[in-house]
């Protein structure tokens, strides 16, 4: 006996036309089980037209299930979204009743391929970013007047079609809300699938919209796991609490599905991207429904880590010599010398990254990387001191990008006065780069400090300033394939000094790779302190010491410049290096040549000339320096002999 509702009358459909289309129900076309029934695939004529299907057959053996046969009914009676499965009709005829819908199971259900390798980190994200969308049409959407409170958001009722895309299905026992109740608790007793329940329906005995939302992060976390909600014979039971707990302690990266954490220290995926989705599916999990996101935040979130995942283009492997295996750190490692990145080891931090000096004990790859067959644990360890430069993702998305241009940088030069890569680290949130340290620390450190600056002679700093020079010249004019490099960020910080007061670069977050033949082209190009794009100016930075800018807004150079053009440039030099070129000096050795002086305060003018095309080569820079150190080494050599005579005399 059929007993259609009059509103749903245009969408029945006869029991024999059905029938036809699963070849009567035949076994052969079981694509699953809903709590329902069995689900039939088949091909159905409709206006003219055969169309694939899915057949919902309710099961009355056991009765009951009317309501939600007419629940779902009139759900998708009124529900038009592109990552929702369209309704076709029903039957309600001869004690049957199904439900038809377009054939939106080509690839399964979401359940299915949890941990399938094939699915890309991307194919992840649009799936999860479709749901999210479908999710905030129920919640949202004011076309209809109402909302809809799904409460059945599962990995299993998430159909892939051909496409890979997902289509939300399972709406037996969902609620129509008016939109301004959406939040508001809606009586009920515990709906849902074991693994998704909102935790908070105990306590308030209903439901809400952060019902879905709560379900919907525990989806999030099935696909970045790789596992199921609910495991019945597993230790870990419930997937949720497990991971609320591994994220709380900061080490979620030891649950991530093994093949997304491959393809992430294999470059394959952005560490930021997977940082912010994990960010944003325990904000779903909160215990406060008030905590917790609502959808449209959700989906502007996923949308924007779904736009840096198809953007992101780490440097091509041939950059960097096809392999960087024997660089490669492990996190354990690290943290096991840094004490968890203990504050007791660190040297500076900033809002981009943090700082840490240690003596890091780790496997030496490169070296036992020909021995075959033999345990972790026996490999060759070598002990190094060294620098840990800690990117900190959290700050900004420009960081990765950082990241990955200082690692291709010192992974592809080679030369004495830049400084040497021991290794990185690219593993669950964390991006690090290792290398060599600086007994000394850098010149920056000395510069103002009118103790420490007593160290440095005049002989002293000349070398410095050549040391950066050869290195600058080499990333100008003798890098492989004829490229250059601008660094792009030099300042005294850049100098790192070892014992013998011998200097090398660092820091290469900012460098630009060029292509040869265009050494002298204005170069656009985005740096990370200022977030709009910008030719190349004439003065990026300007030395910013607070007595100079007194004199002057534009800083120590435009004053510099100033005083040299009124040849007055002896008013502005340090005092201690006055003192080394008057009589008075205690030591003759020490003494600063004015000629050198004068030689170098030339070629410095020089570098600072209001135009490009006034200011010299690095070649022409270095010419000058060594000039510099002639007059000031032949200088000592005269005051040593003269020393010595007077002692053989």
């Amino acid at each position: 006996m059929t007993t259609t509702i009059p509103k749903f009358a245009h969408l029945q459909i006869p029991l024999e036309d059905v029938v036809k289309a699963t070849d009567n129900f035949h076994h052969d076309n079981i694509i699953g089980r809903g709590g329902l029934g069995h689900v039939y695939k088949g091909q159905l004529q409709r206006s003219g037209e055969l169309i694939k299907i899915s057949a919902l057959r309710l099961d009355r053996k056991h009765g009951g299930g009317v309501v939600e046969f007419w629940t779902e009914v009139s759900m998708l009676s009124d529900l038009k979204h592109p990552n929702i499965v369209s309704i076709v009709g029903f039957c309600d005829d001869k004690h049957e009743k199904i439900i038809v819908t377009t054939y939106e199971a080509k690839n399964g259900s979401l359940k299915e391929h949890l941990s399938n390798p094939n699915l890309t980190w991307t194919q992840r994200l649009k799936i999860c970013v479709g749901v999210a969308r479908a999710l905030s049409y129920l919640h949202c959407d004011e076309g209809r007047g109402y909302g809809v409170i799904h409460l059945n958001v599962n990995s299993s009722t998430i159909l892939l079609d051909e496409n890979w895309e997902p289509k939300l299905s399972g709406f037996k026992v969902s609620i129509k809300q008016s939109l301004n109740r959406m939040d508001q608790v809606f009586l009920s007793e515990p709906i849902g699938t074991i693994g998704y329940i909102d935790p908070e329906i105990g306590k308030t005995k209903g439901v809400t919209c952060k019902s879905d939302i709560y379900a919907f992060g525990v989806v999030l976390f099935e696909i970045l796991c790789g596992r199921r909600a609910y495991i019945r014979n597993d230790a870990n039971r419930f997937l949720a609490p497990l991971v609320m707990q591994h994220y709380e302690n900061e080490t979620l990266p030891d649950i991530i599905h093994p093949d997304l954490k491959n393809q992430m220290s294999g470059f394959q995926i952005s560490v930021r991207s997977l940082r912010t989705y994990s960010e944003m599916a325990y904000s779903c999990l909160k215990e406060e429904r008030s905590h917790r996101p609502h959808m449209l935040n959700i989906v502007n979130e996923l949308e924007k880590v779904l736009e840096k995942a198809l953007k992101f283009q780490p440097p091509p492997p041939e950059n960097f010599g096809n392999n960087l295996e024997h660089l490669k750190i492990e996190l354990d490692d690290i943290k096991l010398a840094t004490h968890n990145f203990s504050d007791t080891n660190e040297i500076i931090s900033s809002d981009c990254y943090t700082w840490y000096s240690i003596e890091l004990c780790h496997f030496d790859k490169e070296n036992a990387s020909f021995i075959e067959g033999i345990s972790k644990s026996k490999l060759f360890k070598r002990h190094d001191a060294v620098v840990i430069k800690r990117f900190l993702l959290e700050v900004d998305e420009l960081e990765e990008e950082l990241f990955f241009t200082e690692l291709e940088v010192l992974a592809s030069v080679k030369h004495h006065n830049i400084v040497t890569l021991i290794g990185f680290c690219v593993e669950g949130f964390e991006m690090i780069l290792v290398t060599e340290k600086f007994s000394n620390g850098s010149l920056g450190d000395y510069l103002g400090n009118a103790k420490k600056m007593h160290n440095l002679t005049w002989e002293k700093r000349l070398k410095i300033c050549i040391d950066g020079v050869h290195a600058l010249n080499y990333l100008h004019y003798e890098m492989a394939d004829k490229k250059m490099m601008i660094h792009s960020d030099i300042d005294p910080f850049r100098f790192g000094l070892y014992e013998n007061w011998r200097a090398k670069i660092q820091d290469f977050e900012l460098a630009v790779f060029l292509p040869p033949n265009q050494k002298d082209e204005a170069l656009c190009k985005r740096t990370y302190f200022k977030s709009t794009w910008h030719v190349d100016p004439e003065y990026v930075k300007t030395a910013q010491d607070q007595i100079y800018l007194k004199q002057s807004e534009k800083g120590l150079v435009h004053v510099a410049r100033q005083n040299f053009s009124n040849g007055t440039i002896e008013d502005i030099i340090d005092p201690i290096l006055k003192e080394e070129t008057g009589k008075q000096s205690h030591s003759p050795i020490r003494r600063a040549n004015k000629d050198s002086l004068y030689t170098f305060l030339k070629v410095a003018n020089q570098c600072v000339a209001e135009t490009q095309d006034q200011r010299p080569t690095m070649k022409a820079v270095l010419n000058e320096l060594e000039k510099a150190l002639v007059f000031q080494v032949s200088q000592v050599c005269l005051c040593l002999c003269v020393i010595i005579g007077c002692i053989l005399s």
